[in-house]
């Protein structure tokens, strides 16, 4: 019995390192540049915020994605004004660190000041769980938090047919019903976010204002008109124009691709094409 035991909490010692190990390296992007990082943070500091501008967006787009970055961005983008670009980065930096009560603060002073920024209402049952999981957890943690799940189910199963009958192995029973549960529930909220990310990405107005059409041209405009820092989400492409889905989540039209950014600042991550 005592084998048993041994036999089974080096399974999943080596299950659950070899899960963190791979997780880490795949979230794990460029090092960071702390000279280049301290020199905009500085030129920050004494108000040069089109030099830090700059050099953030250098830093970024050498692949060192951090949520700092994001956020010292979005700070800059504040300071000049830009609302709409202000709000895009502060989302992306709560991408990646949700839970961080700075970039929440930020984020929402900038909402306050934007003409009709707001965030986007749930508009049914996957939004809806998507938005719950990302207000607390980052894209990784939630693929984590999932594998992880699914492991401790795995390793359960196997420590049962390891037991013979008794109260150990009744208590691993009730154990991988409830592992169940949280790993189904799990998995559902780790499929709901890369869904809506795949096929409804957010994306937020940077223009100082864009007229709404009906379909994708100039001679289908309409009297309705959306400012910067308003967050929508992105449905198709067609050429150069995207169609949208307004902030209340009825208002949907076509604006030109230029006018908006998605939130998630990943390369493999498109808007669909049609």
């Amino acid at each position: 019995m005592k084998r048993n035991i041994i036999v089974m909490i080096v399974i999943g010692l080596f299950m659950f390192v070899g899960l963190f190990k791979a997780l880490q390296f795949l979230s794990e992007g460029s090092t960071i540049d702390l000279q280049a990082l301290s020199t905009a943070n500085h030129l920050y500091e004494t108000g040069h915020y089109q030099e830090a501008e700059k050099i953030y967006e250098q830093l970024l787009s050498q692949g060192m994605a951090d949520s700092s970055i994001y956020y010292n961005l979005g700070n800059t983008n504040f300071k000049q004004g830009d609302l709409g670009r202000a709000i895009l980065n502060y989302q992306r930096a709560s991408q990646l660190d949700p839970r961080d009560a700075d970039i929440k603060a930020n984020l929402a002073l900038a909402r306050s000041q934007s003409v009709n920024a707001t965030s986007i209402e749930s508009t049914g049952p996957v939004q809806s769980l998507a938005n719950l999981t990302s207000a607390w957890l980052s894209l990784y943690e939630n693929a984590f938090l999932s594998l992880s799940v699914w492991f401790l189910f795995t390793f359960l199963i196997l420590a049962y047919r390891q037991f013979q009958p008794g109260k150990l192995r009744t208590v691993i029973q009730y154990g991988t019903m409830l592992t169940v549960f949280l790993a189904l529930a799990a998995g559902f909220a780790f499929g709901s976010r890369l869904y809506i990310e795949q096929t409804q990405p957010g994306g937020v107005i940077v223009a100082p204002v864009v007229t709404i059409s009906s379909s994708p041209g100039d001679e289908y405009a309409t009297e309705y008109s959306l400012f910067s820092g308003t967050e929508v989400n992105l449905l198709e492409t067609r050429g150069n124009w995207v169609h949208l889905a307004g902030p209340d989540g009825a208002l949907q039209g076509w604006i030109p691709l230029n006018t908006v950014e998605t939130i998630v600042n990943v390369s493999h991550l498109e808007v669909p094409q049609f």
